[in-house]
């Protein structure tokens, strides 16, 4: 037998062999030095150099160009800011910087905005958001198209006509791309602000130095005449209907901020000057826009009293005003309608529905009538109705000044009857998403742009009577971009944006109160 023997007893560890053994540390990496790091930045300055030194303009666009493609993708809300700032002073721009290429500068800041914008969103893997009405402007688009095919526009004239003639909607869209919230509201209000309270000083300047001033900015004499005892300022604009269409559209906000956000002795000096602005301007549009806007306003806030006040001082102000408003009147009919040789805002008018029925169902195609391309390539339409012999409407710059003097005759002449009407229903549907923005929202910042938007389009037909406004500067940028902010601050334009700003009730409160507790 086999002696008995203890069981084998497990082997004790040492003391420390419970603890893990040190990781090994890996071999430190080797730093490069600075001029291992910095190598590319002399490089790619000795190369900008000897570009700059060959071809100069075209290494300083492409460096613009670069750092504009950079800011739109950082920063895509200032982007949208800077370029309606541009194109509301590209005509001041222009006069004084006298480089022709300036004049493009909305139309290329329009591009990167319609580029980068868009693209921001699909990279993120969102989808893209509708623009209000926007489907009645795609029809509106198409009406022109199909018209210049129809009739062998040449495709660089159609084309360039077409873009220039949609570039607020394109900008609209592009900005509807972007998320807005309400501290992007609450700088919008101040940059705002900040520029009535400018274009009100520089009216002043204007007014004390008329001279001097319309020397510097005027780019027509003529236009800077004193009608009766108004004295056409042009502030910091060169002509005073841009002037009075930046302080009709001021008016306008003023008056929707007060009725929606808050009343404040700042908000209403400045109400009262811009209302003195659109009166020194001495333009019947400007003052007819902020009349029929104001009255809206007051008609969608139910301010029975104020109406009622209103219509107690009709009797009052038609005995005082009497001989002027009759002046006004008159000297209105005359110059558009009872002479015998009429005006040539009345001419493109009237021959604009000739031209719709000539070519029924379309128009005479983008390019083609009423417009600034059709201006600058002197369209057939024009000389088959001898308006080369009619002063405004000839071929030269001096002659044809009044060839794009109002804004419905492009609209009409180059799309026909059903295009004027697919882009009227598009305002329409800016107008309608305003109001229901207006009526649904919970936010007083988010209810003040909706019936500033919806308040815009009202100013702005009755001014598109006489003068550009929707498809040209200072003023297309301003209408089509808030119909943009609309789209994003509401149900209308994206399924997936339940709300305007998701953020707590007390965070809205303080983002508002931030600005009008001031």
């Amino acid at each position: 037998m086999q002696p008995m023997t203890a069981a084998p007893t497990a082997r004790r560890a040492p003391a420390d062999a419970g603890s893990p053994p040190e990781p090994v540390r890996s071999r430190p990496r080797t730093s490069r030095s600075g001029s291992q790091l910095g190598w590319p930045w002399p490089a790619a300055a000795i190369v900008l150099g000897v570009l700059g030194a060959l071809w100069p303009i075209p290494t300083l666009i492409l460096l613009v160009a670069v750092a504009a493609i950079v800011l739109a993708i950082v920063a895509p809300r200032a982007t949208a800011g800077i370029t309606a700032l541009v194109v509301l002073f590209v005509r001041p721009i222009e006069h004084l910087v006298p480089v022709p290429q300036v004049g493009y500068l909305d139309e290329a800041l329009v591009v990167l905005c319609l580029i980068t914008m868009p693209l921001r969103r699909v990279v993120a893997r969102q989808s893209l958001r509708t623009f209000p009405g926007q489907w009645w402007f795609a029809g509106f688009i198409v009406c022109g198209l199909l018209s210049a095919l129809l009739l062998h526009v040449p495709v660089a004239i159609f084309l360039t006509g077409a873009f220039v003639i949609s570039k607020g909607l394109l900008f609209g869209w592009a900005v509807a791309q972007i998320d807005w919230a309400e501290e992007h509201l609450v700088r919008a209000a101040r940059i705002g602000g900040v520029l009535i309270v400018i274009s009100l000083a520089a009216a002043v300047v204007n007014l004390m130095m008329p001279t001097a001033w319309n020397a510097i900015l005027s780019s027509d004499t003529n236009a800077t005449e004193a009608r009766s005892f108004l004295p056409s300022l042009i502030g910091p604009f060169t002509h005073p209907i841009d002037f009075g269409q930046f302080m009709a559209l001021s008016f306008i906000a003023l008056t929707t901020w007060r009725a929606a956000v808050r009343k404040t002795p700042f908000t209403l000096v400045l109400l009262w000057g811009t209302a003195l602005g659109v009166l020194g301007s001495a333009r019947r549009t400007a003052a007819g826009g902020i009349v029929a806007a104001w009255l809206w306003v007051q008609a969608k806030l139910q301010s029975t009293a104020v109406l009622m006040a209103l219509l107690a001082c009709v009797p009052v102000a038609a005995v005082v005003l009497a001989a002027p408003l009759g002046q006004v009147v008159t000297t209105t009919y005359n110059d558009y309608l009872g002479n015998g040789n009429p005006e040539a805002r009345t001419v493109l008018t009237r021959d604009s529905f000739a031209v719709a029925a000539a070519h029924f169902p379309g128009g005479a195609g983008f390019g083609r009538f009423g417009s600034a391309v059709a201006a600058t390539n002197y369209s057939p339409e024009y000389v088959a109705r001898g308006y080369p012999d009619i002063w405004g409407l000839g071929r030269t710059a001096e002659d044809g000044r009044f060839l794009t003097d109002t804004e419905w005759p492009a609209i009409i002449g180059e799309t026909g009857f059903f295009g004027a009407l697919a882009f009227a229903l598009g305002l329409a549907g800016i107008y309608r998403a305003g109001v229901r923005l207006w009526r649904r929202s919970r936010s007083p910042l988010t209810r003040w742009v909706g019936l500033t938007a919806s308040g815009w389009i009202v100013a702005g037909l009755v001014q598109s009577v006489a003068t550009v406004t929707f498809t040209g500067p200072p003023t297309f940028a301003l209408l089509f971009g808030i119909a943009g902010i609309l789209a994003a601050l509401s149900r209308t334009g994206d399924d997936d944006s339940a709300s305007s700003d998701t953020r707590p009730p007390a965070v809205r409160r303080s983002a508002l109160m931030r600005v009008v507790g001031r």
